[in-house]
Order: structure tokens, then C-alpha cells, then sequence
């Protein structure tokens, strides 16, 4: 009797949602805790005032409530918890307002307005928004690391591109590449916009973005990519980078073993290595136009490094935030065109070249000549091209992605694919009008 006793007045004592040893009332529990921690589920994704919800806390947390009530099935009770909490705080969208700036203690917007007042959102950076006097709010420690380490008008792009980063925007439809010989510290820069961010930011591979195709699925409300060691084997294909890079509408999403689904993504991507990213069969301006490549001064042989100088910029970090949001409200004003300097400009224009060496072919004036009576055959021309790659140490394009390039950029270069092109029989072959080789080659066995 005595135990009956104790297991009913244990019961009694129960909160609501237990309805006997082994038995939870999963509506009543589900609503008992949302009264307690509001949230919304958005894409099976839970979140409150202060973005995504861990959800591995979450378990924990409920495991710890029912844990005196049951007997066994703790996990799969969990679980079954955590599903009907989903179904109850059901949302079918969580508005994005990319002038909005979600901060530990209030809410910003790019127009100066701060609240006290917290919102549900998809983004909330770990700083806070502090009030500095003056020029007082500058990071001294980190804008001294960066003018070493970059030109002054890239330390200005720089500024803009990671005060763009701070809203989920796609508009400026760029992504950023910090290029040296390796040893400056570039790399220090994740190091402290991890520290920003917070779960906000992934670091990852930026190849795999193509490769890999449940990895886009990581970057689902992702402020910012950084890949820290970019791998310099070429892309062997660029759709789904320059898809996101632009991504204006929701795009295709999978997770290992789930039906893919449509997510609207803003992550951009910052990424460090030795040299600029190269693509293996694209070579139209689609992917260089959408690159900012900045390139670091040579480390000083008199430089001492300094083990601690990532824990200094992170003590810096509120300021670094308002510097970058400084940068953000440039960028806006300027109609989100980023401030580009020449040294960057000839940076884009030499991964072009690399990416694509057609282009310095057709600028050889020794080898080719453009005028509106000149003719070439197909076969002429990348016999042409091939002979000029040999000479200068290049390894040509395919025959196929040769000819698809010219026709695709005939207009520019003003010239006009033709398939009624006399060659030296007399036979009515395909060409180009517009354009001529200025030297004789024997035509490439194949073409």
C-alpha cells in the first residue's frame, strides 16, 4: 500500500503533461514548453529571438524534464516530443528583411535605428551594439593588420564586402577571394568573423559547393562561407556557385536520405589561398564578372608574428562589427557596386586570361587581325591558336570549346560565324568573317 500511496502522490505532484509512468501528454508538454521558450518551426528548422535553435540542446533539455516519468524509450519519447512541439509552433516562413541587423542586445537598422526591442529571426550575430564618441569606434589593433596587409583602396573594398555580408542580401552578387603567397595572416581574418558571426557562418571547402551536393543544404541561413585553404585544382563546373552567388529565388536543396526541397539561400563566400580560382570548361565572363580578387602586400622580412593577434581582434569585435557596418551603409549608398580598385581590376582581368587564354590569342596582333573583308575557316583558325599555345607555354582548349566560345562572343568581338567559308580547295566550309590568322599552320589532325 505504501508504494501506492507514494506512486500516487507522486503522480499528483507530476506537472500536467504527465498522465502516469511511461505516459506524457504530448500537446499539453508541447504547449507547457513553448509558454517557456517561444519559438517558431520554419523547414523542420526551430527558431527563436536568437536565430536557429540547437537542436541537440533541445533534446537534452526535454530528456531532463520527462526523465523522472519514464521507464524506458527515453530517446524515441524525445523524439516524438520534439515532433509534436514542431507541429504546434508550425510556420510556413520566417520573413527575411535584409535591412535589418538582428544583435545580442536589441535590433539595427542600415539606416542607424537601434531597439532594445529583439525580433524572431533567421541571423543573430554574437556582438552588441555599443555607442562610441567620434573615431573612437574604429578597431585600431585590426585596421593596422589589414593596412599591411592590403592596399588602402582594398582595405575599403574589403570593408563593404564584409559589411554586406552582415544582412542576407544577394544583391551585390559578388564573392570574395584574398590571394597571397601564404604566411601574412590573412587567414586570421575568418578567425575573428567566426567570433562575429557564430553559428551564422560555416567554414567549409568552396569546392565542394560543386561537387558535393547535399553541402548546399549547409549553407540554408548562412550569413557567410569561409573557406580558410582554398584548394587550387580547377572547378570542373561553376552552375551552382554562380546560381548562388546571385540567388534571388529559392533554390534546390537536399540532406542525405530527405526529398530535396526549395530554400531561399544568402550565404556569400570569403575565401583564402595562393592563387585565383580557375574553372575547368567555363570560360565565359559569367564567372569572372562575379569575382573580387584582392591580392596581399609581400610579408615584411622584418615582421614578428604574433601568436595571440586573432584573441586581440577578437576583443576588438564590437568595434570591428560598427566598422564593417559602416562599410555596409557605403555599399548601399553606392547601389551595392562595390568599390573596386585597378590593382583589383587587372586582379579579375589576369584570372580571366587564365581561365581563358583565347583572349590574349585574339589581342596577339602579330597573329591575328580583325577587319569586316577578312575570312577564316574554323579549322584555320584553332590550328592558329593551337601553334600560338605551344609558343607561349599554354595548353590550348578543346577544338570544341574553342569555336562554342567565338560564336558565343562573336558580337563582341565583332566578327560572324559563317558555314559558307571558302578554304584553300575551294570547299564551303564553316569560319568566321571579321577576322583572319596572319600565319600559315598546318591544320590540327582531327579538326
Amino acid at each position: 500500500m505504501k508504494d501506492k500511496e507514494k506512486k500516487k502522490e507522486f503522480l499528483e505532484n507530476a506537472p500536467k503533461w504527465v498522465m502516469g509512468i511511461n505516459s506524457i501528454d504530448e500537446i499539453a508538454y508541447g504547449t507547457e514548453y513553448l509558454k517557456q521558450f517561444p519559438m517558431l518551426c520554419v523547414n523542420d528548422k526551430l527558431f527563436d529571438v536568437d536565430g536557429e535553435v540547437d537542436m541537440k540542446y533541445v533534446s537534452y533539455r526535454i530528456s531532463q524534464d520527462i526523465l523522472p516519468y519514464v521507464r524506458n524509450n527515453l530517446s524515441n519519447r524525445v523524439k516524438s516530443l520534439i515532433e509534436a512541439i514542431k507541429l504546434l509552433c508550425y510556420n510556413s516562413e520566417l520573413p527575411l528583411d535584409e535591412f535589418r541587423i538582428h544583435l545580442q542586445n536589441g535590433t539595427l537598422d542600415v539606416d542607424g535605428t537601434f531597439t532594445e526591442k529583439k525580433y524572431f529571426c533567421r541571423n543573430r550575430l554574437n556582438v552588441e551594439y555599443k555607442e562610441f564618441i567620434g573615431e573612437a569606434y574604429y578597431p585600431e589593433k585590426f585596421l593596422t593588420f589589414l593596412y599591411d596587409l592590403l592596399e588602402p583602396e582594398d582595405v575599403e573594398t574589403l570593408q563593404e564586402y564584409l559589411g554586406y555580408c552582415l544582412i542576407p542580401s544577394t544583391r551585390g552578387q559578388k564573392m570574395m577571394f584574398i590571394v597571397g603567397n601564404g604566411g601574412e595572416g590573412k587567414s586570421r581574418i575568418g578567425v575573428v568573423l567566426q567570433s562575429i558571426f557564430g553559428k551564422n557562418m560555416l567554414t567549409g571547402s568552396f569546392q565542394r559547393i560543386e561537387n558535393d551536393r547535399f553541402f548546399r543544404y549547409n549553407l540554408q541561413d548562412k550569413l557567410l562561407m569561409v573557406d580558410d585553404d582554398m584548394q587550387m585544382n580547377a572547378l570542373m563546373s561553376t552552375g551552382y556557385i554562380k546560381n548562388l552567388i546571385t540567388a534571388e529565388t529559392p533554390v534546390d536543396v537536399e540532406a542525405k536520405g530527405e526529398q530535396s526541397y526549395q530554400a531561399k539561400l544568402y550565404s556569400r563566400f570569403l575565401c583564402f589561398g595562393n592563387g585565383s580560382p580557375k574553372a575547368l570548361y567555363d570560360k565565359t565572363d559569367g564567372f569572372a564578372r562575379r569575382l573580387i580578387i584582392l591580392t596581399t602586400k609581400p610579408k615584411s622580412e622584418n615582421r614578428i608574428d604574433d601568436p595571440f593577434i586573432a584573441d586581440k581582434f577578437i576583443a576588438e569585435k564590437e568595434k570591428i562589427f560598427r566598422w564593417m557596418y559602416d562599410g555596409l551603409k557605403r555599399l548601399i549608398d553606392r547601389k551595392f557596386r562595390f568599390t573596386i580598385s585597378n590593382k583589383t581590376k587587372l586582379n579579375i582581368s589576369e584570372a580571366l586570361s587564365d581561365n581563358c587564354n583565347i583572349n590574349e590569342f585574339l589581342s596577339d596582333c602579330d597573329i591575328v587581325s580583325f577587319n569586316t573583308d577578312f575570312r577564316v575557316t574554323g579549322a584555320e583558325l584553332y590550328s592558329s591558336y593551337s601553334v600560338w599555345c605551344g609558343d607561349n607555354a599554354l595548353t590550348a582548349l578543346k577544338r570544341d570549346t574553342f569555336i562554342s566560345w567565338l560564336k558565343t562572343n562573336q558580337k563582341k568581338l565583332g566578327i560572324c560565324y559563317d558555314s559558307n567559308i571558302l578554304d584553300d580547295r575551294g570547299n564551303r566550309v564553316r569560319g568566321f568573317k571579321g577576322i583572319k590568322t596572319n600565319r600559315k599552320t598546318t591544320c590540327v589532325k582531327g579538326v
